[in-house]
């Protein structure tokens, strides 16, 4: 019988629980603002997904620099509640590709800073940490699409004539 109690005691333990809580800020009291995550520098293959950005619009980009401009790879990178639409997004571009791409997907995990600005003017500002779920996508173009400028050159490579 104590075999089973100190199996149970080691099950309804967490193992990565925190050891603190997050402060609880009332509205009274401070207000909080939320600093823009920091990325590394940018690349025109990077695709940054928001939840208000236009699904049409970076369908349009993704295939423009996948297709039109030749670019062998496109990375979608997206936050906690844009997920979904990064992912949507990508089974899209694979849709409008005819499946001519290969999606890599990362997960990662971001850490985010708030400003804690108190009402009242003697507090100190203070700042307040946390973390967001983040994905990162890589779409490579397979083969280049039939009747693009990418798919002439890479057939007429060696078909040039010489002087």
């Amino acid at each position: 019988m104590k075999a089973m109690e100190t199996k149970h005691a080691i099950h309804t333990e967490a193992i990565d629980k925190p050891e603190t809580k997050r402060a609880r800020i009332s509205k009274d009291e401070a207000s909080l603002r939320k600093r823009t995550p920091l990325r590394p520098q940018t690349l025109v293959t990077d695709i940054y997904v928001t939840h208000t950005s236009s699904y049409k619009g970076q369908l349009t980009r993704a295939k423009k620099l996948l297709v039109e401009d030749g670019h062998p790879f496109i990375i979608l990178h997206a936050m906690g509640a844009a997920i979904e639409r990064a992912i949507g997004l990508a089974m899209g571009i694979s849709n409008a590709c005819s499946g001519q791409v290969r999606c890599q997907t990362e997960t990662a995990t971001v850490d985010l800073v708030d400003d804690v600005i108190p009402t009242n003017t003697e507090k100190d500002l203070d700042t307040n940490k946390r973390q967001n779920s983040a994905v990162h996508i890589r779409i490579e173009m397979l083969q280049p699409m039939p009747g693009t400028k990418m798919e002439y050159e890479r057939n007429n490579r060696g078909n040039r004539k010489r002087r």
